[in-house]
């Protein structure tokens, strides 16, 4: 079987093709560079380059077709939120043999667009933030005077916005007052465009992970962010795994069975240190940062979603695997330093707790310690 990677320089690409080629299967990986990190793998038994998807879209996904056709290409794995939504489209243009590892486009609009899911969560009674939705920054005047706690959280409803030129990459920034706000929603390109305005939930951040069929997990994997990129939070830098959360299993199983999900997802939530409550962060329907920590512990996402898009019977038993092993993202953890050593509390929107600039510096310093592994 022959299988492509896309987005080589993803640090899940890398895990994905360890975890296939380790299987025998002959991976390919593409990327803006015939040397990315995941075709440096040995796994990897060829690197190709094909056109920046944010900048080239359509030349994107001719080059993948073509690269399809032409190498024989059995599955493909998309492996980011814009290879997803430039590669479905074209599905009918792949060989009937080849598979695209993805949720179809509708699913990903339902629960990758944030609007979308948490107007479904509010739906379904699921703990969330307080939310104001916005279609676009017209909205702000009339809803304004009804925030009253400061700083807000503010998250575009995507976090790559297609237009006719390609992409407008789009991320989650913090509003201290309301000039700051006020300021973000005149100047920012991604606010013309849906979003919202949250309350900042203050309390540790849990990721589940699962391979989801329809109305039931297939797989499942949890880990506590202890240390993320920027501080405040963003890309977690060092994991920990940690057994499942009861309240999260449901609420993810509720969130994904209401659009008869399939395929791996990432379902982000907060414990609120006020009320306790697991509230719902966000939903990836992709591979994630972090997916080496889960194939470590036992828990091989990528070869159990190649067996269930295969048909095959899947034998993992769900909750078990390793607990209290943690991945450390070296130059994660190395940026995560810098930003703290450089900024002050208050410019990084942090908690009250937090640890100090000198707490940072003896965290990073922990490099080696027992059930502890690296990821690069």
């Amino acid at each position: 079987m022959k299988i492509l990677v896309t987005d080589g320089d993803a640090r899940s690409s890398l895990a994905a093709v360890r975890s296939l080629g380790k299987r025998g299967y002959t991976v390919l990986v593409c990327g803006t560079s015939a040397h990315s990190l995941a075709s440096s793998s040995r796994f990897c038994q060829q690197g190709i380059a094909v056109p920046d998807p944010l900048e080239n879209s359509g030349a994107y996904s001719a080059a993948i077709c073509d690269l399809v056709s032409r190498e024989g290409i059995d599955v493909i794995f998309p492996m980011t939120e814009q290879s997803i939504y430039l590669l479905n489209p074209v599905r009918g243009n792949f060989p009937k043999r080849t598979i695209l590892a993805c949720p179809k486009t509708e699913q990903m609009q339902a629960l990758g667009d944030k609007l979308n899911l948490f107007r479904l969560a509010k739906r379904l009674g699921i703990a969330i933030p307080n939310t104001f939705f916005l279609n676009d920054n017209s909205e702000l005047p009339s809803l304004i005077h009804d925030i009253a706690d400061y700083p807000v959280v503010i998250k575009p409803a995507l976090s790559r916005i297609a237009v006719k030129d390609g992409f407008i990459s789009a991320s989650v920034t913090y509003a201290v007052d309301r000039a700051d706000l006020e300021a973000q929603y005149a100047t920012s390109p991604a606010l013309r465009f849906p979003s919202m305005i949250q309350e900042k939930i203050i309390g540790p951040g849990t990721g589940l992970f699962t391979l989801y069929d329809n109305d039931h997990h297939l797989a499942l994997f949890a880990h506590r962010r202890l240390r993320e990129k920027p501080p405040s939070g963003g890309v977690s830098v060092v994991s920990e795994s940690v057994p499942l959360d009861d309240e999260m299993v449901k609420a993810a199983d509720r969130l994904l069975s209401a659009v008869g999900w399939r395929g791996v997802a990432m379902v982000e939530f907060k414990r609120d240190e006020r009320d306790g409550r697991a509230k719902l962060m966000e939903i990836n329907g992709r591979f994630w940062g972090t997916l080496q920590l889960s194939i470590t512990c036992g828990v091989d996402f990528p070869d159990l979603l190649l067996d269930y898009l295969q048909g095959k019977e899947l034998t993992h038993q769900i909750g078990e695997y390793r607990l209290g092993h943690t991945m450390k993202w070296f130059f994660g953890t190395l940026d995560h330093l810098l930003i703290r050593l450089k900024n002050s509390d208050a410019t990084l929107y942090l908690p009250p707790g937090s640890p100090s600039k000198w707490g940072a510096v003896k965290d990073f310093a922990k490099i080696w310690s027992n059930n502890t592994s690296f990821d690069v």
